[in-house]
């Protein structure tokens, strides 16, 4: 209808998803591929900050994937966080990257406040939270 938010992505279930159904608390939007190293070694921390529930987490796989590609992908590289497809017309509030792993962190009106390059370590996940606890 003409209310429901066009979708940017489409789920490893299938399903059409907006980056407004995530509005209201931030947002970590991760761009990996399975052949990307740092990608794979960062993703147990991506999933505990998805668990803590102040920021929210999705993963973008870089290279071209079906929904049961993605559903495969989160099965074979204990992926917890959910895996997404965007699509070629969405418009989203970042560019797609040029580097992997790349994280664009979103506020919870969904705009860009930081585009972090390179792997996420345990030092990075705790600026991740600080920033996460000082927003209202």
């Amino acid at each position: 209808g003409a209310c429901t938010p066009a979708p940017e992505f489409i789920a490893a279930t299938g399903q059409p998803v907006s980056l407004r159904h995530f509005a209201g608390k931030p947002l970590l939007v991760n761009y990996f591929a399975p052949w990307c190293a740092p990608c794979l070694r960062e993703m147990p921390l991506l999933a505990a900050l998805h668990r803590e529930g102040r920021i929210g987490v999705i993963a973008i796989n870089y290279d071209p994937a079906s929904p049961g590609e993605l559903a495969e992908l989160a099965r074979r590289h204990q992926i917890a966080v959910p895996l997404m497809v965007p699509l070629d017309e969405a418009s989203l509030p970042f560019p797609r990257p040029g580097a992997l792993p790349t994280s664009y962190l979103l506020d919870g009106e969904g705009r860009l406040q930081e585009t972090l390059v390179g792997e996420i370590d345990e030092h990075r996940l705790a600026d991740l939270r600080a920033w996460a606890a000082a927003q209202p």
